[in-house]
């Protein structure tokens, strides 16, 4: 899990130091989407970030990879050394390439006109050093630093000035493209193979994570650090949103938070949450957005 959350937040760097230098780029010459899911066939194809031009198309695949990074196109591998270990990735290029065949196969069914589709992969951590052979002139052309991105669309755009999508095609091409977005969905407990009565119940201390904390004169008492909070049941229901499920019973809150029925009755309540089903199996709709703005400053 450590692993998986490390690799989640290098993507999410990579992809916000993209986003920094494609805020260089003129908007209205340049579309922007990210985190593009599309299916191709009985498949999805995910694309980190889609450029769409009047003239082409670009494909970019972020790396927040550190280390030293080994491109063996020959191996269609890329390896990351560091001090502690040496890692091995399916080669970007090839993954890039890919989503490449396949959005022009999702044009192509749309009966949208050809237009060329370019890709690049790009290294958006300052730590890492890229390693190339003397003859992977091939790799060269396909894998950037960030801080050249701007200058490398500058030079596809002076390249390809033959008019593929009018103003009308780019924004219906545009249209669809979001509109055909699947978000992926990630179930952690199936994920991982974990059964729900594996999990740690009771409410968790907001200040140091201590679990689970007392209820006494309506409060909660932190039995390690002894931090008092009125709301720190807020943060174990976010997290039974993110974990289990979204909508939750009033016998279920009390087997997650372990108190008795009359006290998660009223919390649930409190919430101003929408209630659905009849009084015997009544559900309590549960929205991250609106459980963080009812936790108080001192409890976040």
């Amino acid at each position: 899990m450590e692993a998986d959350l490390a690799k989640r937040k290098a993507g999410y760097k990579g992809e916000s130091a993209l986003d920094y230098h494609l805020s260089f780029l003129p908007p209205k010459e340049y579309i922007i989407l990210h985190d593009l899911r599309l299916q191709s066939g009985e498949y999805f194809f995910q694309i980190d970030t889609l450029i769409l031009t009047p003239t082409y198309i670009l494909i970019i695949e972020v790396k927040h990879l550190y280390g030293t990074l080994s491109f063996e196109p020959e191996f269609q591998q890329l390896i990351r050394t560091t001090p502690d270990a040496e890692d091995t990735f399916p080669d970007p290029i090839i993954q890039v390439q890919k989503q490449a065949s396949q959005l022009r196969q999702f044009l192509k069914k749309l009966k949208f006109p050809d237009i060329p589709v370019e890709t690049l992969v790009v290294i958006t951590n300052s730590q890492s050093r890229i390693s190339l052979s003397d003859s992977t002139t091939y790799t060269r052309k396909h894998v950037i630093r960030d801080t050249v991105l701007v200058k490398r669309i500058e030079k596809l755009t002076s390249q390809y000035t033959t008019l593929i999508f009018d103003p009308k095609l780019l924004r219906k091409a545009t249209r669809i493209l979001l509109t055909s977005h699947m978000p992926s969905t990630f179930e952690p407990l199936e994920f991982y193979r974990i059964e729900l009565d594996q999990l740690l119940g009771g409410v968790h201390c907001p200040k140091c994570d201590a679990l689970p904390m007392r209820r006494l004169h309506g409060k909660w008492v932190c039995p390690s650090c002894y931090y008092q909070s009125k709301l720190a049941h807020i943060n174990s229901l976010v997290d039974y949103v993110l974990l289990v499920s979204d909508t939750i019973t009033n016998r279920e809150a009390c087997e997650f938070l372990k108190i008795a029925k009359d006290t998660a009755r009223r919390m649930l309540k409190s919430l101003k949450t929408v209630e659905t089903g009849t009084t015997k199996d009544k559900k309590f709709e549960l929205v991250i957005d609106n459980l963080v703005k009812s936790i108080k400053k001192e409890d976040i």
